[in-house]
């Protein structure tokens, strides 16, 4: 019997927990709305094709669903350990240098997001497709640099204003998603705080699980079949755009 080596049997166990999305699951205590990001990027990551630019890739999570003959990434973070280090509103290529793009909860945190949607412009070829995502209802987050929330028409107004064509604009989430994923959230960091100052706090993630991930999976399903009652509600928008000309 050959034995798998121990990085490479590590590896393919991330691969893994990845595609079952068990890394959202047991790592933070917001799997709803990652997990319904990460789906809708699946759905239309395979619309990006060719050379495709990731604005803003942090840890390149996304990079799996995008169907790319090559790959650019660009971060400010050398923590995440990006491909390309840079900002995101001075995109360091030259004009229609890609194909397709990609821009996921980036544009809140910029407080010019038309100086980056401008960039985008540039440097995708006119046809281009771009997938742009922002958030309307998710708690305040990477502090002090978050600036804005997003309607569906604020999103579409801000996009068609930089020259895209907005095609496909899709709803992340409803009323169920948005109030199971501010519960669990806010319960977790609570009763987390408390078991730091106790005698448990080395078995904090454990005595967590039930409501974080049980309680997530059991709310995710059941916003599944009720989001689409209430249609006023978002975690968020996605939209799937056409770079027009100049």
């Amino acid at each position: 019997m050959q034995l798998v080596p121990h990085s490479a049997a590590l590896l393919r166990t991330k691969e893994l927990a990845r595609s079952l999305d068990l890394d959202l699951l047991l790592r933070t205590y917001t799997f709803i709305p990652r997990k319904i990001l990460r789906d809708t990027v699946r759905e239309f990551g395979r619309q990006l094709e060719g050379k495709v630019l990731d604005v803003g890739c942090g840890s390149q999570q996304y990079r799996p669903f995008l169907n790319y003959e090559q790959y650019f990434g660009i971060e400010w973070s050398v923590d995440k350990r990006p491909p390309v280090v840079a900002d995101v509103t001075q995109i360091p290529f030259c004009d229609g240098a890609f194909d397709s793009a990609l821009c996921t909860e980036v544009i809140e945190h910029l407080p010019e997001p038309g100086r980056c949607l401008d960039e985008i412009h540039r440097v995708v070829k006119p046809g281009g497709s771009v997938f742009v995502t922002a958030p309307m209802t998710v708690h305040t987050h990477s502090e002090p640099y978050d600036f804005y929330r997003y309607t569906e028409y604020g999103l579409r107004y801000l996009l068609e204003k930089h020259g895209f064509e907005v095609v496909t604009v899709r709803r992340l989430g409803g009323v169920v998603s948005v109030m199971a994923s501010h519960g669990i959230n806010l319960g977790c960091e609570a009763l987390s705080e408390r078991l730091d100052r106790s005698a448990l706090r080395k078995l904090r993630r454990l005595l967590l699980l039930p409501l974080s991930a049980g309680g997530s999976l059991a709310m995710y399903w059941l916003s599944k079949l009720a989001d689409g009652v209430e249609q006023r509600d978002a975690i968020g928008w996605a939209a799937m755009c056409r770079r027009l000309p100049s």
